[in-house]
């Protein structure tokens, strides 16, 4: 049992065993320890509570009494009003931990299971990952390490301000996430963070103008990329005229596995699809050929496992500078997405009615068509995507570039002889 005696310097240095309680301090002793370090601790139970606060300091004299009796003061004024002084410091020590990168691993993790936004409802796959690569690129090199709590609206500010100088429709996302990750943190969906005031409410003030791509190749341009395309790596070479042939994104495309390919039907998973949404792409001779692949990616990484994702926007850049060349002036930019565009802005050209043309697409019906009408149209996109792969190759052979291309030879129809039959008299 601790013995009560005045605390001076001079009884502490005499205190060789057992322990010392400080008359004027509640719950403040000093121990003595098996080899004869003297230890500051603080002992008191909470009021109406069956708890006892235990703590310790440091030692003595490293600690002097005046600070040991400042600390166990500081303590007694959470313990007399029934607050637990051991939790403040748990809280404190959780703030000081909560770093933007950890806050934004429990926003991911909510995401995942549908917690991180008022749809409540599970994010595909596509926007997860679109949420990550957000964080990686834009967030986590500036704010990552920088506690939470700390962030102030002029850091955001000053973040989407920067990415708006050279990407003004990748700063529009940046404040779009950045306000759905603090606004998830300061609400009642976040409280693991608890953050208190959000810094992104704001946000959507810096909004820049963004200017809607109408991008479409025409039927001379499609010649001339015919002809350039013809110069690529066979892979490239594949990839770039697949995009075209079939009006799917890019990254849909290149991800694809030669499992996916059954009876000349291309079906592109929900999982990978836009939409969430299967997708089936019923491939003509020619796109059953370019889609051919003794690998289990169409596409195959050179120098890795997987599919080749790298290099499509650079091959696209030497095939427009090839088809200027060819061209003799210059031509506007264009992506492996503007092929979408471009197939279905030659739909009613070719007779093709809008809800092929949609379909085609893989664009989803509207309204109460969405819920009651669930034919699938398989039948008219087949002949659609048949249509177009034989206008995409009448201007390659005009191009004289078909063999170039793979595309496959038309089996000549015999010329039959007339028959000679003899005329009634």
């Amino acid at each position: 049992m601790a013995s009560r005696q005045p605390f001076t310097p001079a009884s502490l240095d005499n205190l060789k065993s057992g322990s010392l309680t400080d008359p004027q301090t509640p719950g403040l002793v000093i121990e003595v320890g098996a080899r004869g370090k003297k230890t500051w601790k603080y002992r008191r139970r909470l009021p109406d509570q069956d708890v006892t606060v235990k703590m310790t300091l440091g030692s003595y004299p490293a600690y002097r009494i005046g600070d040991a009796r400042e600390w166990a003061r500081q303590l007694n004024n959470n313990v007399e009003t029934g607050v637990d002084p051991r939790e403040a410091l748990r809280e404190a020590a959780a703030r000081a931990e909560m770093t933007v990168a950890r806050a934004h691993a429990l926003y991911m993790t909510a995401a995942r299971e549908g917690r991180a936004s008022r749809a409540k409802r599970l994010n595909k796959p596509r926007t997860i990952k679109d949420k990550q690569d957000i964080y990686d690129r834009d967030i986590a090199p500036i704010l990552g390490a920088k506690i939470i709590y700390e962030v102030t609206e002029k850091d955001l500010i000053k973040l989407v301000s920067k990415k708006g100088e050279t990407a003004k429709v990748r700063a529009n996302r940046l404040a779009a996430e950045l306000k759905v990750f603090f606004g998830w943190a300061a609400g009642l969906r976040g409280l693991v963070v608890g953050l208190e005031n959000d810094p992104s409410r704001r946000l959507g003030d810096l909004k820049f103008v963004e200017t809607r791509r109408t991008r479409k190749l025409d039927l001379d341009e499609i010649r001339w990329f015919l002809q350039a395309v013809a110069l690529e790596k066979r892979d490239f070479r594949r990839g770039l005229i697949l995009s075209l042939l079939t009006a799917t994104r890019i990254n849909e495309l290149v991800k694809a596995r030669s499992s996916e390919i059954e009876n000349g039907v291309w079906t592109i998973p929900a999982a990978r699809s836009k939409n969430s949404t299967a997708h089936a792409i019923a491939l003509g001779p020619w796109g059953q050929q370019l889609f051919a692949s003794n690998h289990e990616w169409v596409f195959p990484a050179e120098r890795v496992e997987g599919p080749r994702t790298t290099g499509w926007y650079k091959a696209r850049d030497r095939v427009l500078a090839r088809m200027e060349k060819i061209a003799d002036r210059s031509i506007e930019r264009f992506c492996p997405h503007d092929f979408r565009r471009t197939a279905r802005s030659n739909t009613k050209r070719l007779k093709i009615d809008f809800e092929t043309a949609e379909a085609m697409l893989n664009h989803l019906k509207v309204g109460m068509e969405r819920i009651y009408d669930g034919y699938e149209l398989e039948e008219e996109k087949a002949a659609w995507f048949l249509k177009w792969e034989r206008e995409i190759i009448q201007l390659a052979e005009k191009a004289g570039v078909a063999a170039e291309l793979e595309v496959p030879v038309q089996p000549k129809r015999a010329i039959k002889a007339p028959s000679r039959r003899r005329r009634c008299t």
